[in-house]
């Protein structure tokens, strides 16, 4: 553990916080306008907001209506809901801000706000990536499937009827397909609960981080 390293990342964070994930579907067949075959397109996001340290934390989340273009009311739920100051925490940088690089390409009217939104991302990722702390149950890894047991050992995904991501970018695909089977309401919960489980995850390993 290296703690001054460590103290450098927390201390340099500026609230308000939000912790921030994406899910994404890939279709081989391009389902949308100005979209490629098997590219990875925005559907659902999960948003934890903690607006000073000691203060409560707010949950925001969405999850498009399969029968349409998913990307529009993301990009306008996003913006609304990520404000206009404080640092937008990811795990794993460069996807989060690809997706929304893709979606300044497609939809160059939010092209403003959404750059905005890029220079905010900080990467929860780089204290674990870095090595500035490691232990052994990472098992060699920095994913956040294997950070999360290791620092937050009570918290897991086994709980959980969707347990990653592949999961979820199947399951919503089926319905933009048309070919789900099952109580669609049931599912799109299911979809929320875990999504909503990465980002507390990052809350909960922030938190260890500061406690070193």
């Amino acid at each position: 553990i290296d703690v001054e390293e460590i103290r450098n990342f927390t201390n340099g964070l500026n609230y308000p916080l939000y912790y921030l994930d994406f899910e994404t579907i890939g279709p081989a067949v391009p389902k949308y306008n100005g979209s490629r075959p098997y590219q990875q397109l925005v559907f659902q996001y999960s948003l934890h907001i903690q607006e000073t340290s000691t203060s409560e934390i707010i949950h925001r989340e969405y999850l498009a209506d399969p029968s349409q273009d998913p990307r529009p009311n993301f990009i306008e739920q996003l913006i609304h809901d990520c404000g206009t100051s404080g640092d937008i925490l990811v795990y794993n940088i460069g996807f989060e801000r690809g997706k929304i690089n893709d979606l300044i390409e497609v939809f160059p009217r939010y092209s403003n706000e959404l750059r905005g939104l890029v220079n905010r991302l900080k990467d929860l990722m780089t204290p674990f990536q870095q090595k500035w702390y490691y232990t052994p149950e990472m098992k060699g890894s920095y994913s956040i499937k294997y950070v999360l047991p290791a620092l937050v050992p009570e918290l897991s995904y086994n709980d959980l009827e969707i347990k990653e991501g592949g999961t979820a970018s199947n399951t919503f695909l089926s319905m933009v397909t048309g070919s789900f089977e099952g109580d669609v309401e049931e599912k799109r919960r299911q979809l929320l609960e875990y999504c909503k489980m990465d980002t507390f995850a990052m809350v909960r390993i922030l938190e260890k981080l500061r406690q070193v």
